[in-house]
């Protein structure tokens, strides 16, 4: 079975015109919606945990559950609920155009007389802004998209320094071109360098790293996605294998990594010729994996780069396994 995160913006989060709510009144195929707008009123996408048997998330399949009790924009959820992608939207601010899914719980009958948040296309970084009003050009029903489809949040925060061939620098000033040191590979070209600005709060709240806890030498922030190179007798006796990747959410209650809350910040993730982990601060961490994404969700960027020179790049597996929330609370217990 596979696992993995949907960043969902809750109900609440939202204004819809003529006071309308996202709950499927006709039939679940979204066009009660048609020809209003949307405002998200935050950036506090929320990442909800499901178990599937394919990485499609998407309408009428009974294998997607909640992976845990959750709570989902207010509301808690038990473990195993079935969810799914009830209908899609597109919506617009008049030049930019993005696909949103409704994300239902199917807790009621009909199951889509709840809607309980949005969860939108565009893979790293692509969520759009906050406080405009986005008109509904069209819903369709049956929306089926890959997971890695769905948007996420890039990853370093603005400041952290990276190490490439040309020295340290602040991670907003690395460019698609250059080249960064990397654990097993070597000199790294960076394809595609993303940036967004959030606020930090909710999910998007940053994972600080104190100097010395993961080999850093500075103080660190990242988002709490973002994978990290944890290695040792710990991982290999629990695992098998002694260099993992972790979530840094995964790792709050280490000492010296914590979750803190702050204002606006920028998240940043780079996209190299290999998945790789590269140095921030003498931290080893993951660069931008593609895993299955489609072509459909990059930058346009990163989408004639890759289709151009790397097309091998699309699919590889991960550099190092990952581990699972679970098994982090395992490492974290042992290095008690």
């Amino acid at each position: 079975m596979a696992i993995y995160d949907i960043y969902v913006l809750g109900e609440s989060a939202l204004t819809i015109s003529g006071g309308e709510q996202l709950d499927g009144v006709s039939q679940g195929d979204g066009s009660h919606l048609d020809g209003l707008t949307i405002t998200l009123n935050s950036g506090a996408w929320q990442p909800v945990s499901i178990e599937d048997d394919d990485l499609d998330f998407r309408d009428n399949d009974g294998s997607q559950r909640l992976n845990g009790a959750q709570t989902i924009d207010g509301t808690p959820f038990a473990d195993n609920a079935a969810v799914e992608a009830e209908y899609g939207l597109v919506l617009t601010d008049g030049v930019n155009s993005w696909t949103v899914v409704g994300f239902n719980v199917n807790n009621s009958s009909p199951a889509y007389a709840t809607v309980e948040g949005l969860a939108f296309i565009g893979g790293p970084g692509g969520f759009p802004p906050v406080g405009v009003p986005l008109t509904v050009t069209s819903a369709f029903e049956g929306p089926t998209f890959q997971q890695t489809e769905y948007a996420t949040p890039v990853c370093f925060a603005t400041g952290t320094v990276i190490d490439t061939c040309d020295g340290p620098m602040p991670v907003e000033r690395v460019i698609p071109g250059m080249a960064v040191v990397t654990r097993d590979h070597g000199a790294q070209r960076v394809l595609w360098a993303g940036r967004r600005a959030v606020q930090g709060q909710a999910s998007f709240a940053p994972v600080h790293i104190a100097a010395g806890t993961m080999g850093n030498t500075a103080d660190v922030l990242v988002s709490q996605q973002h994978k990290l190179l944890v290695t040792g007798w710990q991982a290999e006796m629990l695992f098998g294998q002694d260099e993992v990747l972790v979530p840094a959410g995964h790792l709050v209650g280490l000492t010296g990594v914590t979750r803190v809350t702050r204002g606006p910040i920028g998240y940043h993730h780079l996209l190299l010729e290999d998945h790789a982990v590269l140095r921030s601060a003498g931290m080893w961490s993951e660069s931008f994996s593609l895993g299955a994404m489609a072509l459909d969700a990059l930058l346009p960027m990163a989408r004639a780069q890759v289709t151009r020179d790397f097309p091998e790049l699309i699919g590889r597996p991960p550099a190092y396994a990952t581990l699972r929330k679970h098994e982090a609370r395992l490492l974290i217990a042992t290095a008690a």
